[in-house]
């Protein structure tokens, strides 16, 4: 979490009981945030792999490379 939230969080926490669903809610909304950036790391690992699958293909002759004249 970025440090203003965990800042927000212990103050919150500071404040006692009162801030229940305050505190919930903040770690509810760094959870979605979380998830969001995992989905975006899975499709770029997804690119990636697709990626070096193409760079092998060329070291194994079965594609052409790009820069090579058709």
């Amino acid at each position: 979490m970025p440090i203003e939230v965990l800042i927000e969080y212990v103050d919150l926490f500071k404040q006692g009981k009162k801030t229940l669903d305050a505190r919930r809610n903040l770690l509810i909304e760094q959870r979605e945030k979380l998830i969001e950036k995992r989905e975006d790391i899975i499709k770029t690992i997804e690119r990636l792999d697709y990626k070096i699958k193409i760079y092998d293909e060329i070291a194994e002759g079965k594609r052409k490379d790009f820069l090579e004249n058709p």
